[in-house]
């Protein structure tokens, strides 16, 4: 089985006072939540199992997670990896997807890619123009690796760990889309995806 993990345990201090996960958009005429879509997104993807990871401010989002698995940070001041861990506890599978609740999923066929080519790798990415960029799939051993890691040390962070991998470890997927490389942290960002997405 294939896992997804929305990665939602930040403050979500950028986005205003609404959470990131709470803005909405309109598909076929309803509103829907920026985290119901993503949700969304991943099971028109395949993906069964889904599990969103809070961290500051659960409560909002449980209300839009129908259908997840919930686990909770009880302590995300320690950061992020933290809150990582906590999602990758008890949900070790064959591929594991990294979706930070900021990143637009991409489309279905994008991550048909990236999950075939994971294949006698370690990690697989999507790129834009030869930069990397999200969704990040995992596999069962790279998970297993990041759940032994001391959270308190200096290089308890994603990034740090997957750089110790070496490059013939990672498939680089290229792709056409700059969604993979799209942050939507404030509220420029957003409305600007937002106008874009409602303008097709």
């Amino acid at each position: 089985m294939s896992t997804a993990i929305i990665l939602a345990g930040g403050r979500s201090s950028r986005s205003g006072r609404i959470h990131k996960g709470l803005r909405t958009l309109n598909c076929a005429g309803q509103p829907i939540s920026w985290l119901e879509y993503q949700i969304q997104q991943l099971r028109r993807a395949g993906f069964s199992r889904i599990v969103l990871a809070t961290g500051f401010r659960p409560r909002p989002l449980l209300n839009k997670a129908a259908g997840t698995q919930q686990t909770h940070n009880p302590n995300p001041a320690r950061g992020p990896f933290s809150t990582l861990q906590q999602a990758l506890k008890g949900f070790i599978s064959q591929q594991t997807l990294l979706v930070p609740l900021d990143n637009p999923v991409p489309a279905p066929a994008v991550l048909f890619r990236i999950r075939r080519a994971l294949q006698n790798k370690r990690i697989a990415k999507p790129c834009y123009q030869g930069r990397g960029g999200h969704p990040l799939l995992l596999s069962k051993t790279v998970v297993q690796h990041l759940l032994k890691v001391d959270p308190a040390a200096a290089d308890a962070r994603l990034d740090h760990q997957l750089r110790r991998l070496a490059h013939t470890d990672i498939a680089r997927v290229g792709v056409t889309t700059p969604l993979v490389r799209t942050n939507l942290n404030n509220q420029r960002q957003w409305t600007r995806y937002k106008s874009a997405k409602q303008g097709t």
